[in-house]
């Protein structure tokens, strides 16, 4: 049996471990930009929706959303005041209004401008403003603006006070949750890759199973981090598949250097295909775990 100088002494050996530290790096290196990037991200992109809950409201009204246009916007202002309120002349309004650059947003999907509701909730989604006011335009020609606002949370909540004339958003504390997630991930990770290992023959020595544990802890939970912080769409379902890929190919080379089978032996194929086999188990799981997560907390 080969010692672990023979081994280091060994070309591919040396060439395999190369590799190992290069996709190391690229991992360390994304893990860093991703926790720098993480507060910064999280006031960026468009929200996936927001619901307006309207209080001290006129009898009858029309609700939109404006957002800030500060490219095009232009000094005109129009008068906060309609002769006439029908759907036409409320959507001819809307289509022209301007007010200090604000102006209609419009949303390719969905609703856009909406009458009165009775249960007083009024839901805008797919295309939301980073930041945006509310207007309201009253059966009497009446025209309110709210405040602005930049929403936090990924589905805002928020409560428009006409006669305020503000907008508070209810933000829940989602700190817990997200570490219930992170934790749920890992533990089902750790106890379906080691049956993995052990149907590909491994034997849970101290040294199997240690750097099963550490390679996990480096990758998975700085993964599943990232996964639950980032908003979905498509750069970052792009972002996930590349992290995806970096992890299996850093995983699979840790193994295959590593591991060792029942008689002390490395064996290289062997120990690079269970790295991409447990990834890919690993992948699914993760994907079942965030369907629950997002049934139990939509």
């Amino acid at each position: 049996m080969k010692g672990l100088k023979e081994y280091k002494g060994d070309k591919k050996y040396k060439k395999a471990y190369s590799i190992y530290k290069l996709v190391l790096l690229l991992l360390i290196v994304f893990s860093v930009v991703n926790i720098c990037a993480s507060d910064v991200r999280a006031d960026m992109g468009a929200k996936p929706s927001v619901t307006i809950h309207v209080e001290n409201a006129p009898q009858d009204f029309y609700l939109a959303l404006l957002y800030l246009d500060e490219k095009y916007g232009t000094d005109k202002n129009s008068e906060l005041k309609l002769d006439t309120v029908d759907d036409e002349s409320v959507k001819a309004y809307l289509e022209d209004f301007e007010y200090n650059h604000w102006k209609f947003s419009k949303s390719p999907v969905g609703i856009n401008i909406y009458e009165k509701q009775t249960d007083g909730e009024y839901y805008f989604g797919y295309s939301i403003p980073d930041r945006f006011r509310v207007i309201l335009i009253s059966q009497d020609g009446t025209v309110y603006l709210s405040e602005d606002l930049d929403p936090k949370e990924f589905d805002a909540d928020v409560i428009y006070d006409v006669s305020a004339g503000t907008l508070t958003e209810h933000i829940e504390d989602r700190t817990l949750r997200h570490i219930l997630y992170v934790a749920a991930c890992f533990i089902l990770t750790l106890a379906f890759e080691l049956l993995v290992l052990l149907i590909f023959g491994y034997p849970f020595t101290k040294r199997n199973i240690i750097s099963f544990l550490v390679i996990n802890m480096i990758t998975n939970i700085p993964f599943n981090t990232m996964l639950i912080n980032t908003r979905a769409s498509i750069p970052a379902i792009l972002l996930w598949i590349l992290a995806e890929i970096i992890i299996t190919l850093t995983e699979s080379i840790f193994y295959l250097i590593i591991l060792r089978d029942a008689d002390g032996r490395p064996r290289r194929g062997k120990s690079f295909a269970y790295g991409v086999v447990a990834n890919i188990v690993s992948a699914v799981l993760g994907l079942v775990v965030l369907f629950v997560y997002a049934l139990i907390f939509a």
